[in-house]
C-alpha cells in the first residue's frame, strides 16, 4: 500500500516526523515572532491573509519545498510529487478549515455580546451595525464552503492517483500475485476498500486531530475564567486538561472496541473466497 505510493515508506515517515517536529520547535521557538507576532486578532475573512497568517502559510511551504526536494534527490519516485506534496497540501487545507472554525468561534463573542446589547436596551444597537456582523460572517461562510469543496476534490484525485500507484505496483508483480487464489479480485477490491477507507477516515482523522491543537490556545485563554473542574477541582488549565483527556479517553475506548475489527474482516474475506471457489468447483 505504501511502497507503491511513497519513496522508501519505512524511512520517509520517520524522517516526516523528525522534521515536522523540528519545524514545530524552530516555529514556536522563533519564527513565529519574526513577522505579525503583534498583530491583533481579526474578527473576519481579513484574518486569512493577515501578516500572521501569510508568514505562517510561507513558512509551512518553505519547510515543505525543503523536504519535498530532499527526497526527490535522494529516492526519486514516479508518484512522489503526489504523495510528498499532496499530502502537504492536504494537510494544509485541513489545517486552514480548522482555522475558519476558529475565526468563526471569535465571531461569536462579538455578534452575541451585540445581541445581548439590543436585548437589554432598544436603540443601542443600529441596523447597519447588525447587517456588518452578518456581512462578516457571510465572507467567512463563503471562504470556508469554497475551500472545503476544492480540499474534498482534491482529496478525491489525491485517494484516486494513490489507488491508481497501487493497482500499477500489483499488475508489475503479477506473475507473483497470480499464484493466490482470487488475486485479481483482490487487486481490485482491496485497493478500492483502502482508497475509501482513506478518504474518509483518514481526512476525519487529520481534522480531528488539528482541531484539538488549534482550540487549545482558546481553551487556554477561557480556563482563566474556569479555574476548576467538577470532582477533579482546582488544576492548571482545566478547559485544556479535559478536552486532552476526554479525546484521548474517546480514542482508546475506540481503539480497544474496534482493534479485532480487521482481523475478523480479514477471516471474513477468506471464508467469502473459499465459499466462491467451492461453488465454482
Amino acid at each position: 500500500m505504501f511502497v507503491s505510493f511513497f519513496p522508501r515508506p519505512r524511512v520517509f515517515f520517520i524522517s516526516a516526523v523528525i522534521w515536522a517536529a523540528l519545524a514545530m520547535t524552530l516555529w514556536y521557538g522563533f519564527a513565529k515572532g519574526i513577522f505579525g507576532a503583534d498583530e491583533p486578532d481579526i474578527i473576519g475573512v481579513g484574518a486569512f491573509w493577515s501578516t500572521k497568517a501569510l508568514w505562517f502559510d510561507v513558512y509551512y511551504w518553505t519547510c515543505v519545498a525543503l523536504f519535498a526536494g530532499a527526497w526527490l534527490m535522494i529516492s526519486p519516485h514516479p508518484w512522489a510529487l503526489w504523495s510528498i506534496l499532496g499530502s502537504a497540501l492536504i494537510l494544509f487545507t485541513t489545517y486552514f478549515q480548522v482555522q475558519v472554525s476558529v475565526t468563526i468561534n471569535g465571531w461569536f463573542g462579538p455578534f452575541y455580546d451585540m445581541v445581548q446589547r439590543a436585548l437589554g436596551k432598544p436603540g443601542a444597537v443600529t441596523l447597519p451595525e447588525f447587517n456588518g456582523h452578518l456581512v462578516t460572517f457571510a465572507s467567512i461562510a463563503l471562504v470556508a464552503v469554497v475551500v472545503g469543496a476544492l480540499a474534498r476534490f482534491f482529496i478525491s484525485h489525491y485517494v484516486f492517483r494513490w489507488r491508481t500507484a497501487m493497482n500499477d505496483y500489483y499488475v508489475a508483480n503479477w506473475q507473483k500475485l497470480r499464484k493466490i487464489e482470487g488475486a485479481s479480485q483482490r487487486i481490485q477490491e482491496d485497493t478500492m476498500r483502502f482508497a475509501t477507507i482513506s478518504e474518509n477516515l483518514g481526512a476525519s482523522f487529520i481534522d480531528a486531530v488539528l482541531t484539538l491543537i488549534a482550540f487549545l490556545p482558546v481553551l487556554a485563554k477561557l480556563s482563566s475564567v474556569v479555574t476548576e473542574l467538577p470532582i477533579v477541582g482546582v488544576i492548571p488549565y482545566p478547559l485544556v486538561f479535559a478536552a486532552v483527556i476526554w479525546a484521548l479517553f474517546g480514542t482508546l475506548v475506540m481503539a480497544t472496541i474496534g482493534i479485532r475489527l480487521p482481523g475478523i474482516e480479514f477471516h471474513n474475506q477468506r471464508v467469502e473466497a473459499g465459499y466462491r471457489k467451492e461453488l465454482v468447483q
